[in-house]
């Protein structure tokens, strides 16, 4: 069974995460840069209910991020999981693992 499996990174992480990935094995992924928050960071905070107030809040107190996504072989993950954890042990990371049913590409 084929696993998406996304890595959530700080962006000065982006390099160290990406060689890992591609020690586990990946033959490619996307990138995705966002800002984000960790549950520490959002605790017991309240947003003003105005959007652009909102808007601006979160854009002031989040953190620069990128989500990796790549999709693997299940069989592989574990040894993915392994090097991630070694190379990326100094940072913090998130892993999201995602069974996927099917996939289709189109190559005209």
């Amino acid at each position: 069974m084929k696993v998406l499996l996304y890595l959530f990174v700080e962006s000065e992480n982006v390099g160290k995460a990406i060689n890992a990935l591609s020690e586990g094995g990946i033959t490619g992924f996307f990138l995705y840069d966002y800002k984000g928050m960790s549950p520490q960071d959002w605790q017991g905070f309240l947003l003003d209910e105005d959007p652009e107030m909102a808007i601006k809040a979160v854009s002031d107190l989040a953190q620069n991020a990128v989500l990796i996504g790549t999709v693997v072989n299940e069989s592989d993950l574990m040894e993915i999981e392994k090097i991630i954890d070694e190379k990326l042990s100094d940072c913090k990371y998130t892993i999201i693992e995602i069974p996927i049913e099917g996939i289709i590409v189109n190559m005209p």
